[in-house]
């Protein structure tokens, strides 16, 4: 109640002429606070709107005191908890809007009370639960909208008792069954909107009775079988969305009757036979959406009737024939998508003049010919992209003059003449791509809008453009494989977004320019097989995104700068082969732990292969053949498994995987690798030294070694013994992001010693190795007197020569591990800090990781410990994404960091790179953040990472887990594995399953090919595209 000034207030109107409070309405006047219980005074209520507040807590239940009320808005603030159940008996509520606020919990079942409700608007919370079916009782319900929440269970089929409703939207949830066939009973429904959930079958034929339906959105479910012919009866229909499903079978004719649709997406499945020409009896159409199907046959030449087309996009598919010549007299195509099917002909030469076109690709087919003199003729061309096809002649003047192009992409074709000076002057060009076609002439200065250029393998000559530094918003460029001459321009250096440089295979001269390191974006670096001279600029060793470098023959001289060993996130290549190189093998080199190929031959190194070697565990190949090299081969496995010819020609070398024996001169220590100067002595082919007196002074050394340094352990230690921290020391708060003194964290089993861990481990013993990551050495450690087995991570430090930032992953882990409680996390016991020495000490697992024991020959994983570790690793990050606080990114998601117990239980570990979403962008590091193969493609632009990108990796690791293969596939195998299976895919997904595993029972390959796919959701190449990892929780448990 109140008095007549309340009245008088703005938004405030009295009930006739008494002062009782009929309306409150105070949208967006940037209210904040809580919302009073004693807001149910107001018994005279009948409309409350606070719509676009700053209102937080839980709504008062005493709302439900004021009886008369019709309408309650309170969208767009941030209230929180469950929604008082109360609120059911408000028999007059007519309009309820809680969108846009983070409420908790179910539907309360008594909202089946609300007799007089029209509109129920519930999206954007935190809503749980299933639909309930309390809400059919609402003959008088209008509209639901409830999407992006939680909801689960299915849609209960009393929801078509509500015969008043006209839209049901239920859109990006995790909703799951089938399409209550009932919901066709519905003849007032014109919208049903149910995409993004998890809904299976198929799509009820009952659907076509709804009459009124002018919108039907099902897509980004897991819908199966073919598209209901049924649909065609939808004559008020305007958009049909049924894309990202698992459809097959045919379009079906009937959809030709649909004479008022507007748009028609059926793309992303795997619809077969031929489009059908009846497509073009709706002239209403304006988007036509096919793609990514198993289409064959012609395009309908039916389709030049077309009066309203836009958008045409047929890509993705088998078609073959010609393109119709019809198709060039649509006069509303604005955009023409054909790419990646098999067709072959000419395109049609009047494309373009009789339309405003903007978007025109035609790339990957076999088409051949010129391009069109017309296509650019209305000036709204934005992307011509042909690549991939046979089109031969020069580029024509259509397209030297159309400065309204963005990307011009015409790789791969038998395109001949010069590059058109004219292209330089596109202010909006950011795309330029003519590689491998037959161009000649020098390269004219290009535009400085461009991203991307890409010109190699043709036969330009001539200089790099000098002024090539003015491009600065230049992320690619490739000029490789042509004759270009005379130096690297300096100014390629003022091109600060470079990621990738290749300009390998030309004839370029001089020196790389030493400021090369200054381009800290760069992630790819190939200037090999040029006559390039000089030294290897030092200043290389500043651009730590590097993820290979290739400067193989050249003409290089000089040392290896020790500063390479600076670039920790070298991945894939380091290749210096085939040069004039001189002196010894740096021993920094040994910090590339992350290293997979390494190319050092064929150049004149001396000495010996540092020890630091034994550290870079991921090498695959090791080349030094060809130098002058000599002493023992480190020796990790790694070394020991290579073939004996990476090691050719050079007289000195000795130690497995070679025929020649190392011998140690007495009085020399057991791990020397030096010859000569108190080095070890080599044992030549010529010498016959007995094997027994070789091991007899080898083991002698390494006893008394070991007395002195267990006395000398034992004397330090004694000095001054570092206890491991529990978790729940209050001192230990200081490590944790947002932690204090009162939180509870797993405490260790025992008390520990770092003077325990030195002694358990050696003194970190190379044969106590478990692996290395990016950040660290794990160790395996029995304590004595206790005899428990834990596994210690030490942090890589400046001693062991690793780059500032990797100091950061002590306190990250601790950061991130201290406040998770999970079973498939790996468990944190506790952490030390001592001298300089970071050590983390987790949980010990038996089975190693997941990597490891998949990819060996022997592999003891069947499908059903493969599906569960999936389902383990799966709901672990599911937990750091949803359910910590704040939400972890984990960004090193991998097989090698799933690690496995002894009943093969999967433990996310190795949180070294890991990240606090609430962490400001200015804490990231410079380093690669992932592995590669494991990557997902946006961070290769944007340098951001996210959860997405977790569920990116997480969608690698189930494609290994499904067949057996490693991450990296073979260039001709299409580079990663993500590229092998989509191609694969095209065929039959049980043909790509592990071979190893017993594939005679239909119901694992049925459960294999089910994971498949949603390995293929998560590794969508649009980041908004991949499901919560939540979602993938549930599609693995419905799988």
């Amino acid at each position: 109640s109140g008095n007549g000034t309340v009245c008088s207030w703005k938004g405030v109107t009295c009930a006739g002429n008494s002062s009782r409070v009929a309306v409150l309405d105070l949208d967006a006047h940037n209210i904040s606070g809580t919302l009073p219980a004693s807001i149910g005074n107001l018994t005279r209520l009948e409309t409350l709107v606070l719509s676009k507040n700053k209102l937080h807590g839980s709504i008062p239940w005493q709302l439900s005191r004021c009886r008369r009320l019709q309408t309650l808005d309170l969208s767009s603030n941030a209230f929180g908890g469950p929604i008082p159940a109360e609120l059911g008996s408000l028999a007059s509520l007519r309009q309820l809007f809680l969108y846009n606020n983070f409420l908790t919990d179910n539907i309360p079942d008594s909202f089946g009370g609300l007799a007089s409700l029209q509109q129920l608007v519930l999206y954007t919370n935190n809503l749980t639960g299933p639909i309930p079916a309390s809400l059919g009782r609402l003959q008088n319900l209008e509209i639901i909208r409830a999407g992006q929440n939680s909801f689960s269970g299915s849609i209960p089929p009393e929801i078509s008792n509500c015969s008043s409703m006209t839209f049901l939207g239920l859109a990006q949830n995790s909703i799951s069954g089938a399409i209550p066939p009932q919901i066709g009973s519905m003849r007032n429904l014109q919208s049903l909107v149910l995409w993004q959930n998890c809904l299976t079958g198929s799509i009820p034929p009952q659907l076509g009775q709804l009459s009124n339906l002018t919108m039907l959105a099902l897509y980004k479910n897991q819908l199966q079988g073919s598209i209901p012919p049924s649909l065609g009866k939808l004559a008020s229909l305007e958009y049909l969305y049924i894309y990202s499903n698992s459809l097959t079978g045919s379009i079906p004719a009937e959809l030709g009757n649909c004479s008022m649709a507007k748009e028609i997406d059926v793309s992303e499945n795997q619809l077969t036979g031929a489009i059908p020409g009846d497509l073009a009896r709706i002239d209403t159409l304006e988007l036509l959406h096919l793609f990514e199907n198993r289409l064959s046959g012609p395009v309908p030449a039916e389709f030049g009737q077309f009066k309203r087309l836009k958008v045409l996009d047929f890509s993705m598919n088998s078609l073959s024939g010609d393109i119709p010549p019809v198709l060039q007299d649509i006069p509303t195509l604005e955009r023409f998508h054909l790419f990646e099917n098999n067709i072959t002909g000419s395109i049609p030469p009047l494309m373009g003049k009789n339309s405003r076109l903007a978007v025109l690709d035609l790339s990957e087919n076999n088409l051949v010919g010129g391009i069109p003199k017309y296509v650019c003729w209305n000036g709204g061309l934005i992307w011509l992209n042909l690549y991939s096809n046979g089109l031969s002649g020069q580029i024509p003047w259509a397209v030297r003059s159309c400065n309204s192009l963005v990307q011009l992409r015409l790789g791969d074709n038998m395109f001949k003449g010069t590059i058109p000076v004219e292209l330089s002057r596109f202010v909006n060009l950011t795309s330029l791509e003519l590689y491998g076609n037959r161009f000649t002439g020098g390269i004219p200065s290009p535009s400085t809008s461009l991203s991307r250029l890409l010109l190699n393998n043709n036969d330009l000559m001539g200089t790099l453009p000098p002024d090539i530094g003015r491009l600065s918003q230049l992320v690619v460029l490739n000029v490789s494989s042509n004759r270009l001459t005379g130096e690297i321009p300096a100014s390629i250096t003022n091109c600060t977004n470079l990621q990738l440089l290749d300009l390998s295979k030309n004839l370029f001269t001089g020196g790389i320019p030493d400021r090369i390191g200054s381009l800290k974006s760069l992630d790819r670096l190939r200037l090999s097989d040029n006559q390039l001279q000089g030294q290897v600029p030092a200043a290389l060793g500043g651009s730590l995104r590097l993820t290979e470098v290739h400067l193989g023959g050249n003409r290089l001289s000089g040392l290896i700068p020790p500063e390479l060993g600076n670039l920790t996130s070298l991945q894939i290549m380091l290749n210096l082969s085939h040069n004039y190189l001189s002196g010894p093998i740096p021993e920094e080199l040994g910090n590339l732990i992350l290293l997979e190929y390494l190319y050092l031959s064929n150049n004149m190194l001396s000495g010996s292969i540092p020890a630091s070697f034994v550290r870079l565990r991921s090498l695959i190949v090791f080349n030094v053949s060809h130098n002058q090299l000599a002493g023992p081969l480190p020796g990790a496995p790694a070394f020991a498994n290579m073939d004996a010819t990476n090691f050719a020609d050079n007289s000195g070398l000795c130690g497995a995987p070679l025929f020649q024996l190392c011998q140690t001169s007495v009085g020399s220590g057991p791990n020397s690798a030096t010859p000569g100067g108190g080095g070890g002595i080599l044992a030549s082919s010529r010498q016959a030294v007995p094997v027994k007196l070789v091991l007899g002074v080898v083991f002698g050394i390494l006893g008394g070694a070991v007395v002195f340094i267990a006395a000398g352990s034992l004397w330090f230690c004694s000095r001054r013994p570092t206890p491991l921290n529990p978790l729940d020391d209050p001192s230990s708060s200081r490590y944790f992001s947002g932690g204090d003194s009162s939180d509870k964290f797993q405490v260790a089993k025992s008390s520990f010693t770092y003077a325990d861990i030195v002694a358990a481990t050696h003194d970190f013993a190379e044969s106590y190795v478990l692996g290395s990551g990016a950040s660290g050495t794990v160790y395996k450690a029995v304590v004595p007197g206790t005899g428990e087995v834990v596994a210690v991570k030490k942090i890589m430090t400046q001693s062991d020569g690793a780059h500032s930032s990797f100091l950061n992953s002590f306190n990250t882990e601790l950061s991130t591990l201290g406040q998770v409680r999970h079973c498939n996390i790996v468990k944190l016991m506790g952490f030390c800090r001592h001298q300089g020495c970071n050590l983390l000490l987790y949980e010990y697992m038996s089975n190693g990781s997941l990597g490891e024991l998949l990819h060996r020959s022997d592999c003891p994983l069947d499908w059903n410990r493969r599906y569960n570790i999936a389902v383990g690793a799966a709901e672990g990050l599911a937990y750091l994404h949803h359910d910590c606080k704040p939400l972890v990114v984990h960004r090193d998601i991998k097989s090698n960091n799933i690690l496995l117990d002894e009943n093969f239980e999967a433990h996310v570990g190795d949180f070294g790179l890991a990240k606090l979403l609430d962490e400001p962008e200015g804490r990231s590091t410079t380093a690669v953040a992932g592995s590669y193969g494991y990557i997902a493609p946006e961070f290769a632009y944007t340098m951001i990472v996210t959860e997405k990108c977790d569920i990116y990796s997480f969608g690698v690791v189930l494609l290994e887990l499904v067949t057996g293969r490693r991450p990296i596939q073979p260039l001709e195998l299409g580079g990663d594995l993500v590229t092998w299976v989509r191609r694969g895919t095209q065929c039959s997904a049980a043909e790509l399953l592990d071979t190893r595993l017993d594939l005679s029972d239909q119901s694992v390959v049925d459960e294999m090919v089910l994971v498949l796919k949603v390995a293929l959701f998560c590794t969508n190449f649009q980041p908004l595209e991949r499901p919560s990892m939540r979602q993938v929780v549930r599609m693995l448990l419905s799988a």
